[in-house]
């Protein structure tokens, strides 16, 4: 009897060790996020992580650093790319720097609504960067959105192109934003979103141009007044990989990571969908004046934008002109 019981003990002891090794992550993984943890960014890294512990049945955690809380985009960016973070999360305008072709996908005016955005991220043209992305040490797990940008800014409404010449804007760092405000006899200055709020605050800029996620979970009405609808940009996230950390995991983990990435894609997509829909009332309850802008300005706006495509075509990249081309196709 004590025999039988020494040994059903021990059984026991051994199951109960499996199972604790078996609950341990074989790995951990870092995710850096440029926004808070109640932005549609920010919820949906969460969901990431939890979908990926389901996929990999608990062999991977990752771990999510909100609010660029491991550096600056510019900094996660290069640290995903040399492998010391496995994961960042950034608006793809960031990334023009490593691909210039990225910088196709912000062209102001260039997208007429979501769904043909995401027709074309999901298709030839995601497949035509993801290649380039990958010789430049980054494996693409997701391509998310953020809404159409909009003006803010603390001296007038915009309801008619002249209201935007003399804003001092913060712009996206890529040239052909540059060149479209300054077309428009805005000055614009290229800063890192880190930077944006106190430049903000202590007037440094006038305004800056995002989506309602953006202007709302970063509390923007707490130091800009106007909100215009411009609908310019659409500019998508990318949730990007190291490739060293990608080709170090085996098959099955990076097959799971894929499949992970597919699904929180297809939950950030309606998430960002409902918020932007949403926060404009919001926005407005906070003490923003928040104004559609006219579709003569926006004809008007978008003239001004298409006439500057050939000239960006030099800062494109090898591939520029041909996503340029399935671009318009597109959205004709």
């Amino acid at each position: 009897m004590r025999k039988m019981l020494a040994s059903v003990i021990t059984v026991m002891i051994l199951t109960a060790l499996a199972v604790s090794v078996a609950a341990q992550p074989k790995y951990v993984l870092r995710f850096s996020s440029p926004n808070s943890k109640e932005h549609a960014w920010g919820r949906s890294a969460e969901k990431f992580k939890q979908l990926v512990a389901e996929e990999t049945k608990g062999q991977v955690e990752v771990q999510v650093y909100h609010s660029n809380a491991l550096g600056a985009t510019r900094e996660s960016l290069e640290m995903t790319r040399l492998g010391s973070t496995d994961f960042v999360l950034c608006g793809v305008a960031h990334v023009s720097r490593f691909v210039p072709e990225m910088s196709t996908f912000v062209l102001p005016y260039l997208w007429k609504d979501t769904e043909t955005m995401f027709k074309a991220l999901d298709g030839r043209m995601g497949d035509t960067v993801d290649a380039l992305l990958w010789e430049k040490g980054f494996k693409v797990v997701g391509w998310w959105d953020n809404g159409f940008r909009h003006i803010s800014n603390n001296k007038r409404p915009i309801r008619v192109a002249e209201d935007i010449k003399g804003l001092k804007l913060r712009s996206l760092p890529t040239k052909i934003h540059v060149t479209f405000w300054r077309a428009l006899g805005a000055s614009p200055t290229p800063m890192d979103w880190a930077e944006v709020y106190p430049a903000l605050q202590q007037g440094v800029v006038d305004g800056q141009e995002n989506p309602p996620g953006v202007v709302f979970f970063e509390k923007l009405p707490d130091v800009q007044k106007y909100y215009s609808l411009t609908k310019h940009v659409n500019e998508p996230g990318n949730v990007l990989m190291s490739r060293a950390a990608y080709e170090k995991l085996p098959a099955d983990i990076q097959k799971a990571l894929v499949a992970a990435g597919k699904k929180a894609a297809a939950f950030e997509r309606a998430e960002s969908q409902r918020d932007n829909d949403e926060l404009l009332k919001k926005l407005e309850a906070a003490g923003m004046q928040v104004n559609a802008v006219p579709e003569t300005t926006i004809t008007e706006l978008r003239k001004v934008a298409h006439g500057l495509y050939g000239q960006a075509l030099a800062d494109l990249g090898p591939k520029g002109k041909e996503l340029v081309d399935i671009g318009i196709a597109l959205n004709r």
